[in-house]
C-alpha cells in the first residue's frame, strides 16, 4: 500500500525536527567541552598556587633567617663597640642603636615564626590540594570519554536519519515536492505542521472541514494561514 502525502510529511517533519535537535546537541558539544577544560584549568591553577605559595614561603624564611642573623650580628657588634664607648654620648648613642637593632629583631622572628607556621599549614593541606586535582583529571577524562560516544552515537544517529529522511523525501510526487522544497528552504523542519481537531499546530488557525477530510483522504494541503505543509497529527 503506497503512503499518502501527509503521512510522508508527518514523518518528515519527525525526522527534520529530531535532525535539528541532533545538530543542536552536536553543535553544543565543543562549547560544554570547552567550560569543561576551563574547569580543570581552573583547578590547575589552585593546585599550582598551593604548591608556589610553599615555595614562596620558603623563600621568605631563608631571607627573614638571614635578616635575623644579620641583625644578630649588628647587635652583636654594637654591644662590642658599647664596651669601647670613650664618653657618655657615645654610649648612649649605642645603646640607642642596640635597643632599635633588638626591636628589628623582634619583628623580624615574629614574621618568621607567622611564615613558618603558614608553612606548616600550607604543607599540611598539599595532599587535599593533590587529592583535589587528580579527581578533578578523573572527572574531565571520564567526561571526555562519555562525549565522545555520545558524539559517536549522535552521528551514527545523524547518518541513518538523513537517509531515512532522504527516502521519504524521494517518495514525494514531483508537484508536491516542489513545494515541500521551497517551504523547507524557507521555514526548516518548521515548513510541516500537524493539524489537532482542525487547527494547524504551527499559528494556531483553523482549516475547514473539507480540508481536514482532504488530508484525511491522503492529498496535500497548505495551511490557508501559514502556508505550512499540513498532515493529521496525533
Amino acid at each position: 500500500m503506497t503512503t499518502t502525502v501527509p503521512k510522508l510529511l508527518k514523518e518528515a517533519h519527525r525526522l527534520r525536527k529530531h535532525l535539528r535537535e541532533l545538530l543542536s546537541e552536536i553543535d553544543l558539544g565543543p562549547r560544554v567541552m570547552k567550560a569543561q577544560q576551563q574547569t580543570l584549568e581552573s583547578e590547575i591553577a589552585i593546585h599550582k598556587e598551593a604548591h608556589d605559595i610553599i615555595g614562596r614561603l620558603k623563600l621568605k624564611i631563608r631571607e627573614e633567617e638571614l635578616s635575623l642573623k644579620t641583625v644578630n650580628a649588628q647587635v652583636a657588634k654594637y654591644e662590642k663597640q658599647l664596651n669601647d664607648a670613650g664618653s657618655p654620648k657615645e654610649y648612649d648613642g649605642k645603646q640607642s642603636e642596640i635597643r632599635q637593632a633588638k626591636e628589628k629583631v623582634t619583628v623580624i622572628e615574629e614574621v618568621l615564626l607567622q611564615a613558618m607556621e603558614d608553612l606548616e599549614r600550607s604543607t599540611a593541606a598539599l595532599p587535599g590540594a593533590d587529592k583535589q586535582l587528580q579527581d578533578a583529571h578523573k572527572v574531565f577524562e571520564e567526561y571526555k570519554a562519555e562525549a565522545k560516544e555520545r558524539l559517536d552515537r549522535m552521528q551514527e544517529d545523524q547518518a541513518l536519519s538523513q537517509t531515512e529522511l532522504g527516502g521519504i523525501d524521494a517518495q514525494l510526487p514531483p508537484d508536491v515536492k516542489q513545494i515541500y522544497d521551497r517551504l523547507i528552504t524557507r521555514h526548516g523542519p518548521d515548513g510541516l505542521a500537524g493539524i489537532a481537531n482542525r487547527t494547524c499546530k504551527q499559528c494556531r488557525t483553523s482549516i475547514t472541514e473539507q480540508q481536514k477530510i482532504t488530508i484525511v483522504g491522503g492529498k496535500f494541503v497548505c495551511c490557508p494561514n501559514c502556508g505550512r505543509g499540513l498532515y493529521v497529527a496525533d
